[in-house]
């Protein structure tokens, strides 16, 4: 299955709020701009990975990643839901 960009923010952005429902307090607004790692309250790396794993199942994606997370690229830069996004479409281009 084919999945468009929007799809795919729209999965992340899901699955991000799902990683909130335990602090509905400290929920945020998430948009294609947020960073989650340092932009939400209580996610940081080891919350990623969960997120991650959440948003290559609902993506039917299930080959290996070369980091476990897709929230941190290579360099160790923390990147924006839309960054997220574009990464996942890149991987899935490369594997069809």
């Amino acid at each position: 299955m084919e999945f468009s960009r929007e799809d795919v923010l729209q999965i992340v952005i899901d699955a991000l709020n799902e990683a909130q429902e335990d602090f509905p307090d400290d929920a945020i607004e998430i948009a294609e701009e947020t960073k989650p790692i340092g932009g939400m309250t209580y996610f940081d790396s080891l919350t990623s990975v969960v997120v991650t794993v959440r948003c290559l199942e609902a993506l039917e994606y299930d080959d290996e990643l070369s980091l476990p997370t897709l929230f941190i690229d290579k360099s160790g830069n923390y990147l924006s839901v839309g960054e997220v996004a574009d990464r996942i479409i890149s991987l899935m281009k490369k594997k069809g």
